[in-house]
């Protein structure tokens, strides 16, 4: 168990009571943000249809505590909920010794922080923008309600210290704004790996490696495909800069002629 504290200061400083609505709004946005921040990081994706997998929902399993204007949230490890998923190396992204609030408040941080980096640094760098997606900008984003409900600044103390202020919120809506829309494609590389327990691929393209997801399961047939060429057919996702995030697989299928030529690039965002 690791223990963080956040510090919540309010429009009214000398009061020493909290607003049950702002907890609440903090606590939504903090319980969302770090279940969409370990699946952006296994699958490539925030939220998808239907229920979060079991061990997701015991490592934002929170206990928490107030005094003082900070709440103190008490958080399980990944190795504690998931011990026999970390054994098998299943998750070879995560580290096991980290919490979801961990994996939470480096996807916020990126976000909040991303206007000091340059364009440049943000498009040669694929993991300043790849902590987050168009979802979890909208799970924070739900940081307005919490100024609305009477907060002055969330600080968290732990971590990377990231601050939030009502004028955080701009930030995210900006960047909401300028991912492009997902288009199909089509894309020739070598299938890496497979992981049949959420459905997720590594595909390696030009030297890049590109996460995908399978919107089936994945059969016999296509897991000996894995370390061969293979064609992806699908939804390619981007980030904020317009680089590859992730892709929702129709159909993986082995090249056939000039398949191979025509679909060796990878995707491109559509212009919105």
């Amino acid at each position: 168990m690791q223990t963080y504290q956040i510090e919540i200061e309010t429009i009214e400083p000398s009061y020493q009571m909290i607003s049950v609505t702002l907890l609440q709004a903090l606590l939504w946005v903090i319980t969302e943000g770090s279940k969409g921040a370990l699946r952006l990081c296994t699958e490539g994706r925030s939220t998808v249809r239907g229920a979060p997998p079991q061990w997701i929902k015991h490592a934002t399993n929170f206990s928490i505590a107030f005094k003082d204007k900070k709440l103190y949230i008490q958080s399980p490890t990944l190795y504690e909920v998931a011990p026999e998923l970390f054994n098998q190396e299943e998750f070879a992204e995560l580290n096991s010794e980290r919490t979801s609030l961990d994996y939470f408040q480096d996807s916020l941080a990126t976000a909040v922080l991303s206007s000091q980096f340059s364009q440049q640094e943000m498009e040669e760098s694929y993991m300043l923008d790849s902590l987050y997606d168009k979802a979890l900008l909208e799970v924070f984003y739900g940081f307005h309600r919490v100024f609305h409900q009477g907060a002055k600044s969330i600080r968290f103390l732990n971590g990377n210290g990231i601050q939030m202020t009502p004028d955080s919120i701009s930030t995210f809506r900006k960047l909401k704004s300028v991912v492009p829309y997902p288009c199909q494609i089509k894309i020739i590389g070598i299938l890496d790996s497979i992981r049949n327990y959420d459905r997720t691929f590594n595909l390696t393209t030009n030297a890049r490696m590109l996460r995908g997801v399978s919107k089936n399961m994945l059969s016999k047939e296509t897991q000996d495909l894995v370390g061969k060429e293979v064609l992806i057919s699908g939804t390619a996702y981007f980030t904020s800069t317009g680089k590859a995030l992730r892709i929702e697989a129709d159909k993986i299928s082995v090249p056939e002629g000039n398949e191979r030529i025509l679909w060796e690039k990878l995707p491109l965002p559509a212009i919105s």
